[in-house]
């Protein structure tokens, strides 16, 4: 199953795999962006193409062509 977010027809797009998953995301997103599209919380442990980001990226950090994506949310316990 492929993930899709709402594109403009003329908005050039890029193929990524986010946690296995083919994804489609408009050119430019950066990692806060797809954080949000997906509902998670920038608290999340975030890696791309094996290399992690640090939380002060996210916002910067531009998604490219074939990246490999992983998240992991951070679960507290107590």
């Amino acid at each position: 199953m492929c993930h899709r977010t709402k594109l403009n027809q003329n908005q050039n797009t890029i193929n990524l795999m986010v946690n296995k998953e083919e994804t489609v995301l408009p050119e430019g997103t950066s990692m806060a962006q797809l954080l949000k599209l997906r509902g998670i919380k920038s608290r999340s442990s975030v890696w791309v193409n094996g290399n992690q980001l640090l939380l002060a990226e996210y916002p910067t950090w531009i998604l490219q062509e074939g990246d490999v994506v992983k998240i992991l949310r951070v679960v507290a316990g107590g």
